[in-house]
């Protein structure tokens, strides 16, 4: 009998202890989110809240509140506009002034741009790129006209780019625990005009085959550096600079989802199982076969 009491009494104190554990991570989680506020504010409140709060969509009362779709379609290049500060001039140019991966190609033909078959351009209100700029300034330098594949994202709630990209982030540290990003290196395209970029071009290599193909499919006259120079520095001359730093910006990939980087939505988010609309500590509803293996310990209960 005195083990018995003994050993609840110990299991108590270790249940009071992981109690206690948790209260505090919960304290901490001061502020949570508030998509709304944009993807830098997010990324700083998210970080600091227990991954179990950001996936209690489903718990917080109300469970289809915050059902996410990622929906395809498609969209003129030249009509979407960037929501990113920083765009690569390179990442931009250099693979179609050399056909490399078959970028231009597939500029040409209005096909995905990228790794293993390429993906679709992540967007909102089928207009604002949120993820994979580099892939659509391939196309605005190349061919502004072609029909490219989008994934257009759609939640209650979330009425602009600056929430959409919020709530990119949300979503990947819900699912993932984290929501990476990038530094911006090389060159900035919005920093050069149309003669900067015309005399970045200029200093670099355009292989007779991409000078070939930009005749033939009547982009230029002649096959001259010249011409396509002057061809890509007026397309992409006109974009208009967006609001947010690549320092901010998500990388879906980079966090190891393999949904929205292929325009496809991830089935948690679909069901409504992340939490970002006013997420709060109280929205986590403990796991009831935990609380009977901690109280069958503490002899609470047999």
């Amino acid at each position: 009998m005195e083990r018995v009491q003994l050993f609840n009494f110990f299991a108590m104190e270790d249940l009071l202890k992981l109690v206690e554990e948790k209260l505090q991570i919960l304290r901490e989680a001061e502020g949570l989110i508030d998509i709304s506020a944009g993807p830098a504010a997010v990324l700083a409140a998210a970080a600091k809240i227990p991954q179990a709060v950001l996936k209690a969509g489903d718990t917080d009362g109300n469970p289809s509140d915050e059902k996410v779709t990622i929906e395809p379609g498609s969209a003129r290049a030249g009509s979407l506009q960037p929501t990113q500060s920083e765009i690569g001039t390179g990442q931009s140019l250099d693979d179609q002034m050399t056909n490399k991966y078959n970028a231009l190609d597939n500029a040409l033909a209005g096909k995905n741009l990228g790794p293993d078959g390429g993906a679709p351009i992540l967007t909102f209100g089928g207009k604002y790129v949120l993820d994979g700029h580099h892939r659509w300034s391939q196309f605005k330098a190349t061919n502004p006209d072609a029909s490219v594949e989008i994934a257009d994202i759609k939640a209650p709630g979330v009425k602009d780019e600056k929430a959409a990209l919020g709530l990119v982030h949300a979503i990947l540290f819900a699912l993932y625990g984290k929501s990476p990003t990038k530094p911006f290196e090389g060159e900035n395209l919005f920093s050069l005009g149309k003669e900067g970029i015309k005399k970045y071009i200029m200093g670099k290599e355009v292989t007779p085959e991409v000078l070939d193909k930009l005749v033939k499919a009547g982009k230029i006259e002649k096959p001259e550096k010249e011409l396509a120079a002057e061809y890509w520095s007026n397309n992409l001359s006109d974009i208009t600079k967006g609001a947010f730093s690549r320092t901010v910006m998500p990388q879906t990939a980079d966090a190891g989802d393999t949904f929205i980087n292929k325009g496809k939505t991830p089935p948690d988010a679909a069901a409504g199982k992340v939490n970002y609309i006013d997420p709060k500590q109280s929205d986590v509803k403990e796991d009831l076969q935990e609380n009977k293996r901690w109280q069958k310990l503490a002899g609470i209960i047999k």
